[in-house]
């Protein structure tokens, strides 16, 4: 198999500079438009950064009259709807009373009036301000680019309604709504949430809540209707086949879904895409004008109560293009505008001897090497859990000897899931497992929203102050089930156990962001501080032998780098056996496979993509020990590129050689390029790449122009 192998790296400094006729392209260049609220005509508010805007009617009542792409010159809107819909004690509301009177089939804007909705919740006032860090960051953290800038730059535009002048129920007169609207400097891209404030007494219950309703012109609505919890997972389906690119801040309870318009069936022959984004189960949270979250329960008055709810916001991020590669680009772009601590990139080492002598040596071939974070892994006697005074001490002294070499330390735990009734993970205590719904029996999981929340947080914390952990492999976090318990804390039953479940798992990542920690989390945390998930990988393709789980896994990184940017995600290497594929799949003894580990440290450092590195040691000898720092120096002698964002040139098949194309207008390495040729058919080693890449690199976003420098690695 050696000889039948070969890689090229290519790497460039390529001008991006644009000729006179060329228009600015936000993903390649700076564009530094400020966002804008203007008075535009009698009652009329236009938010605007130069590349979409949206326009508002003011009066008779408050409503979305434009949304517009600059990018298309054209108007994303077919109709007016409403800007939210609340459900409180079974009663809907719409939020925004403005009605008109053109057929939605097509906004007719040459013979348009306006009428109100007298049952709606209507428009009061509204005001400015600039966008706040929903967790604490800071740029260049773990080698993040720190030209980042966070807060992100932009305008938040805040609408108050008032409630209809005859109610449904009394208490309904005590509730006042408020619609931001966040829109962002330099990216086609805008937020938007809903909050209610609550002044009366007696309890009122928020049973549902639509955040966005979109009428749409056909471009901008994906091919195939549906809803959509996960929109990144459905990349060859409908939403990237859409001009608007749509998804939530939140990891569970939220859908984006598309449909026909309701009042499509009047107009045969129209196509009228209809977008509604919405909790897909309650939130169902109880508000009272003297609540105070987490104090104790009296069965007579639901516990826990709001005074404010702050619903999850919704991302749309106009693409004006269907193209996969461009979308790809763009999410990425939003990606590091909105989280971007996924930009941190540690080199870490998932380490399985940790007896303290195993530590300190692991420690020193790390620090001889250049890893970066060491990683306590799962399946060993690590316990974090375990709040003894003398296992912290002597954690804290192993961890002082790692400080000392520059290497931050971090620790496995299983948090949530698996941690009830019979789960594998050991159960936290029947008072804190989940009830199931259906059976009212005990559940294999932990409830987050019970007192389990309080004990987890506070052992964490407990191991960042006292231990100067930086780092935390949560694993199995929240997963989005229900719980029907009536006893725990912070739950009253399981029509809000989802919605404090998910909260409580997002506020207990922004609690430790405070402490600047790093976290492996595998779920959709992103908007609440994690940094990476797994990388769509499944466990098992690690007990394949070295070769298939390397060809597989270069596969998967290709494709899920459609939608993942390249620190945004983890990988495996199993330097001893994992899952039980023995021998075969382990890549020690190291020194015995120094071409496959060879390969699986150019492919992973060569994608930006960290890897878990698990096992016993790093090297073996010193050849390996060389190997390991070769490509360690190469990551970080061109990490300003490596960790930029990718042009996918040509797939892995095992077939032809595969390769990528990393780019970044806005560093000197605007491009990186990987081949990877697994044949043997033809070389890669000659002074220039393949004609489709150099055509990648004339053409492709980012770079054009310029030589082709080549740094290839012979097999063997």
């Amino acid at each position: 198999m050696a000889g039948l192998l070969s890689m090229v790296v290519v790497l460039g400094c390529f001008s991006n500079q644009l000729s006179a006729s060329e228009p600015a392209d936000w993903l390649l260049d700076t564009i530094t438009t400020e966002v804008t609220l203007t008075n535009e005509g009698e009652g009329d508010i236009v938010l605007s950064n130069g590349l979409i805007s949206r326009s508002f009617l003011l009066s008779p009542d408050f409503g979305t009259v434009d949304f517009y792409s600059f990018g298309t010159d054209a108007s994303i809107l077919r109709a007016i709807s409403p800007e939210a819909v609340v459900t409180l004690d079974g009663e809907d509301y719409n939020v925004g009373g403005l009605l008109s009177s053109v057929q939605p089939d097509y906004f007719n804007r040459t013979d348009i009036s306006y009428q109100v909705d007298p049952t709606a919740f209507h428009y009061v006032s509204h005001t400015t301000s600039q966008p706040v860090a929903p967790f604490h960051w800071e740029p260049g953290l773990r080698h993040s680019p720190r030209y980042s800038q966070w807060p992100p730059q932009g305008l938040t535009l805040q609408v108050q309604f008032g409630p209809p002048a005859i109610v449904k129920r009394p208490e309904h007169a005590n509730v006042i709504v408020i619609i931001s609207y966040e829109m962002y400097v330099g990216i086609p891209l805008m937020s938007k949430w809903v909050s209610v404030l609550y002044s009366g007494i007696s309890p009122v219950r928020i049973d549902s809540c639509v955040v966005e309703l979109l009428a749409t012109q056909k471009p901008y609505a994906p091919s195939v209707f549906d809803a959509y919890p996960f929109p990144w997972e459905h990349d060859n389906n409908a939403p990237t086949s859409s001009w608007l690119y749509v998804e939530t801040t939140i990891a569970h309870d939220s859908a984006v879904e598309w449909s026909q318009d309701p009042r499509a069936q009047f107009f045969p022959g129209s196509d009228q895409p209809y977008l509604t984004v919405y909790y897909s189960s309650g939130p169902g949270v109880f508000m009272a004008g003297n609540s105070q979250v987490g104090r104790s329960r009296v069965r007579d008055f639901p516990q826990p109560t709001l005074i404010e709810f702050d619903s999850f916001k919704t991302l749309l991020l106009v693409t004006d293009s269907s193209d996969r590669e461009r979308v790809s680009l763009s999410r990425a772009r939003m990606t590091r505008l909105l989280t971007p601590q996924t930009q941190e990139n540690p080199i870490f080492f998932h380490a399985t001897n940790i007896t303290s002598d195993g530590f300190r040596a692991s420690i020193d071939q790390m620090a001889s090497v250049g890893f970066e974070m060491f990683i306590f892994s799962f399946g060993t006697s690590f316990q974090l859990e375990n709040m003894s005074p003398a296992y912290l001490q002597q954690i804290a002294a192993d961890v002082q000897y790692a400080a000392g070499h520059g290497i931050e330390v971090g620790g496995y735990d299983l948090v949530c899931l698996e941690r009830g009734q019979g789960g594998y993970g050991g159960n936290v205590g029947p008072q804190w497992d989940v009830v199931d719904p259906t059976s009212g029996s005990l559940g294999l999981d932990a409830c987050f929203a019970s007192g389990w929340e309080d004990k987890i947080t506070n052992i964490f914390l407990t191991w960042v102050q006292q231990v100067n952990l930086t780092m935390f492999e949560t694993d199995g976090p929240y997963g989005g089930g229900p719980c029907s318990s009536h006893n725990h804390t912070h739950h009253w039953d399981v029509e809000d156990s989802v919605y404090w479940q998910t909260r409580l798992q997002g506020e207990f990542f922004m609690t430790l962001k405070e402490h600047n920690v790093f976290f492996n989390q595998p779920d959709w945390y992103f908007h609440q501080g994690g940094n990476k998930v797994a990388m769509g990988y499944n466990e098992d393709q690690y007990s394949l032998p070295r070769w298939q789980d390397l060809s597989i896994s270069r596969q998967g990184m290709y494709d899920d780098t459609y939608h993942f940017i390249p620190t945004q995600g983890w990988m495996f290497v199993p330097l001893i056996d994992y899952h039980g594929g023995f021998a075969p799949a382990a890549f020690e003894p190291l020194s015995q496979h120094l071409l496959e580990y060879e390969w699986a440290l150019a492919q992973y450092l060569g994608y930006g993509v960290a890897a878990c590195y698990r096992g016993n040691e790093l090297y073996d000898a010193p050849v390996t020990q060389a190997l390991v720092k070769k490509w360690v120096d190469f990551f970080k002698q061109y990490r300003d590129i490596l960790i930029s964002d990718i042009v996918h040139v040509r797939r892995p098949d095992m077939q032809d050689y595969d390769c990528i194309l990393h780019v970044n207008p806005r560093i000197n390495n605007r491009g990186l390029a990987m081949v990877f040729n697994p044949t043997g058919s033809y070389p890669l080693l000659e002074p220039d790449p393949p004609p489709v890449l150099h055509r990648h690199l004339q053409q492709g976003p980012g770079v054009s122009g310029g030589e082709f420098p080549t740094h290839c690695i012979q097999p063997g």
